[in-house]
């Protein structure tokens, strides 16, 4: 019981536990955030290949690092952008399908998850700190912007289950 209970809360992205601002309260949030990325960098059941994804992030980041990078005068990858989709993959809720990466001719790194041609998503990290977001479900369409503030927004959230879940 007590091992269910701690793997919940170390796996638990929820807006509901919040992190306080005691002395006591900040090392339980460090504690955690620690249990958390073991969790995600050594468990195979628990989190999808992080590392691999973290690999394939900074290999399109440092690909895309040079002005006109695909030879038609794409801008290079900001280290903002990076940045942010880095935060964005370590604060994914564990036993997400992993994204592909992608980087836009604006700088801009992207996510992707794609299940077929009528479900798919992908995401956007501005150096301004914005995630945008499209995404076909069916028949349905969603697209906006989310600020992110390191946490993945629920809107977010609820997107990449649309899509990768039968």
């Amino acid at each position: 019981m007590i091992i269910a209970m701690t793997t919940a809360f170390l796996i638990s992205n929820s807006p509901l536990i919040t992190d306080g601002a005691s002395d006591v309260a900040q090392y339980v949030a460090q504690k955690r955030a620690g249990e958390r990325q073991s969790l995600l960098q050594n468990s195979c059941y628990f989190g999808f290949e992080f590392k691999s994804v973290q690999k394939e992030l900074y290999a399109a980041a440092e690909e895309c690092k040079s002005p006109d990078w695909d030879g038609q005068g794409a801008c290079p990858v900001s280290v903002e952008s990076y940045s942010a989709a880095y935060r964005f993959l370590e604060a994914l809720p564990i036993g997400f399908e992993p994204p592909s990466v992608g980087v836009e001719p604006d700088g801009e790194m992207t996510l992707e998850w794609y299940r077929s041609p009528r479900r798919t998503l992908s995401i956007s990290f501005s150096k301004d700190g914005e995630i945008h977001y499209a995404a076909l479900l069916g028949a349905s369409k969603a697209y906006g912007t989310e600020i992110f503030f390191g946490d993945v927004p629920k809107t977010i959230v609820d997107l990449v289950t649309r899509t990768t879940v039968s």
